[in-house]
């Protein structure tokens, strides 16, 4: 017996165009929404790497690029560091705050104001407690208002310490490293040593101590009329040449302040930086080189006369490897 068989239903091209019509904006809602969505995602990790990069270019040892100023003053570098990352939502110089603290809410000063390429008034503190601080903030607005999202402020906040001094100690004949924040510069020392120099321990340097003996450089007593001391070079075939020179506190009046270095009479800093905290010069004019079996003596000038007390100090650290960095107030230094 034959059955009769009936022809499926199909759906006609119209009614097909009509449910896409219907289903279309809200499909289109949802891709817009997602890709909006990532979109914030993406400009909030934006903002976290940039304060954490600009934080980390502040912390870092060494100086800037340019070899003018320590990374921690080097607002143009930190503020660079931080726009780099921000490539989607353009981060402007007044988005940026930089302040140094002592810890979560402590001691907490601004500094590094929007404009300034450097800023010479932070002077970290050398028990390893300063730290740079920034925060990086930016505008999130939806491109079309579309999604419940409204536009709101993505800010974050990245701090880190300042490592101005490690003490590093060896037992046996091995040799002790300080490695100087500042300038780079690895010395090597004798016995176990704790240093007020910015130091660090280096990640890899393997020096004989017949290396250290090749820069044999000693200093005078320190005198305070005129301030300075007497730097001497006893090497018969090695000149050195000053990188960094720091001057602890001489006793001040109100508004003093260190504006001259020279050597050996010839000047080889001019400038204004405050006199009653330790102060790191290193940006230096004219020359600053010590022959073999010579001496210069280094000046210190300052804008008003002051009453000495036995606490002034001058350290002065040196390019050439293996030369000690000299401490005024180390008497095993002295001729």
């Amino acid at each position: 017996m034959l059955k009769k068989k009936f022809p499926l239903s199909q759906k006609s091209p119209a009614q097909a165009m009509v449910e896409f019509a219907l289903v279309l904006p809200i499909l289109l809602l949802v891709i817009y929404g997602l890709l909006e969505v990532g979109r914030l995602l993406f400009i909030y990790s934006s903002v976290v790497s940039a304060a954490r990069q600009a934080a980390r270019y502040g912390a870092a040892i060494g100086l800037n690029t340019n070899g003018g100023v320590p990374r921690y003053r080097d607002c143009a570098g930190m503020r660079s560091a931080a726009q780099r990352v921000g490539f989607i939502d353009k981060i402007e110089d007044a988005d940026i705050l930089i302040w140094h603290d002592e810890g979560e809410e402590r001691n907490q000063v601004a500094y590094c104001a929007p404009g300034l390429n450097s800023d010479s008034s932070f002077y970290p503190s050398n028990g390893n407690t300063s730290r740079v601080r920034v925060q990086v903030s930016t505008q999130y607005t939806p491109i079309v208002p579309l999604v419940p999202l409204q536009p709101l402020t993505i800010s974050s906040i990245s701090a880190r310490t300042i490592l101005v001094s490690v003490q590093l100690a060896v037992t046996g004949a091995a040799q002790s490293y300080d490695y100087d924040i500042i300038t780079g510069v690895p010395t090597t020392t004798a016995a176990p040593t704790t240093t007020a120099v910015p130091s660090r321990t280096p990640a890899s340097h393997s020096r004989s101590a017949a290396t250290a003996v090749a820069c044999d450089v000693r200093h005078d007593i320190l005198k305070t009329s005129p301030f300075g001391m007497t730097i001497f070079n006893y090497n018969a075939a090695l000149t050195i040449h000053i990188a960094e020179i720091q001057i602890w506190g001489p006793p001040s009046p109100a508004g003093q302040s260190i504006n001259r270095l020279t050597l050996g009479g010839s000047a080889i800093w001019t400038g204004a930086l405050p006199s009653d905290l330790p102060t790191f010069i290193n940006a230096f004019i004219g020359d600053v080189s010590i022959k073999p079996r010579s001496n210069k003596f280094l000046q210190v000038s300052l804008s008003k006369n002051y009453n000495a007390n036995g606490s002034e100090k001058i350290l002065v650290a040196f390019a050439e490897s293996g030369c000690p960095v000299l401490d005024s107030s180390d008497a095993r230094q002295l001729p």
